[in-house]
């Protein structure tokens, strides 16, 4: 199993993302791959404990018997990984559904095929004993974003369109990275919130920090990150898709049962992980209660019990569509629904639970 950049982040423009996707269809492949389906899949972050479901897939072999050789295209942004879907020079890629929704009103066709994070991940935080203590507080303010091509943007406008705040009027936006970085901007006032995501809150708090958060009770029942392909993709490659999604609902299973083995296991597959000077027992204690907090999203609703993995519920998609208009992410109504496959959900679903509850349970790194 393949990663490009290897262990590694890159920006890549759609450019950048066509010239990888070719220069990597004239490489010479493992033996062991010379059978397996290559599935290049753009990801618009970094590896992390948000993202160490996929490193237990890719491990564990989960892809593998799959019959698929998994490339992760790294990336800082939504949009280069939409243009990579419709070029053909990714086949599967990962966002949420703002910018999805903004294709669609532009006239783009994806379709969304598994529902990855089942309930919202993104608001807007604050200093507990800070400058803003509700939400109005905001104006004149600077909201920090990871980027400013960040899908979190478009979240958080909405969220402050709701209080009557408009971006560039009654508040602006600034990059200011995530971890460490973004934490120092916040607490030297150089941004009065910060606009991420909660495994990133949750990290703040393990180090003592105490949080407000803001957000409306419509935006808490979204769905977050989702993966997506073109319908021609799905229709021509189901056996690729739906073991796609299998592998994934294995591995999200195998996390939530042992969330400090998905840690372990990414840490050694991806030792960029592992912050510098810090050892893992150190860095467990801070990431495993981001990745805790992650698992109560990625298994709402009970996905096991309820054989749903990668499932959309009809409440979430419509409210999706509300949402995307009333905070300006879309300026007119976009048909969500038309865009989401859930031909392949029990496909998803067909796999021994007990046996990977098992594998988790009985892990060892030695």
């Amino acid at each position: 199993m393949r990663k490009t950049p290897t262990r590694g982040v890159v920006a890549l423009t759609a450019l950048a993302v066509t010239a990888l996707a070719l220069s990597g269809c004239s490489a010479a492949q493992d033996d062991d791959s010379a059978e397996l389906t290559t599935v290049r899949f753009g990801l618009p972050t970094q590896m992390g404990a948000n993202n160490s479901p996929m490193a237990v897939a890719e491990e564990l072999g989960y892809f593998a018997e799959e019959g698929i050789d998994l490339e992760i295209v790294f990336t800082t942004d939504s949009t280069s990984i939409i243009q990579g879907v419709d070029s053909g020079s990714l086949e599967v890629g990962s966002t949420p559904p703002e910018p999805l929704l903004q294709t669609i009103e532009n006239g783009g066709d994806v379709a969304l095929v598994y529902n990855y994070i089942r309930q919202q991940t993104g608001s807007i935080a604050s200093l507990a004993d800070g400058p803003v203590q509700e939400i109005g507080d905001l104006e004149g303010g600077v909201v920090g974003q990871a980027s400013l091509g960040t899908s979190n943007l478009l979240l958080s406008n909405g969220i402050l369109s709701e209080a009557g705040l408009v971006e560039d009027v009654d508040f602006t936006n600034l990059a200011v990275g995530t971890g460490a970085a973004a934490l120092q901007a916040l607490e030297s006032n150089q941004v009065q919130a910060l606009s991420l995501w909660d495994t990133e809150y949750a990290a703040f708090e393990s180090q003592g920090v105490e949080l407000t958060y803001f957000t409306t009770d419509e935006v808490a029942s979204l769905f977050s990150t989702t993966y997506f392909t073109s319908p021609a993709y799905v229709e021509d490659n189901p056996d690729v898709v739906a073991g796609f999604g299998r592998a994934m609902a294995k591995a999200t299973l195998f996390t939530a049962t042992n969330p400090e083995a998905a840690l372990r296991i990414m840490y050694e597959a991806y030792p960029d992980t592992l912050v510098a000077g810090t050892s893992m027992e150190e860095q467990l204690a801070t990431t495993l209660v981001a990745l805790e907090r992650r698992v109560e999203l990625l298994t709402a609703d009970d996905p096991q019990g309820t054989s749903s993995w990668g499932a959309y519920s009809d409440a979430a998609v419509s409210a999706w569509e509300d949402f995307s208009v009333d905070a300006g992410i879309v300026a007119s109504p976009v048909d969500l629904a038309a865009h989401i496959d859930g031909s392949l959900v029990e496909r998803y679903n067909d796999f021994d639970g007990d046996a990977v509850v098992d594998e988790a349970e009985s892990w060892s790194a030695e």
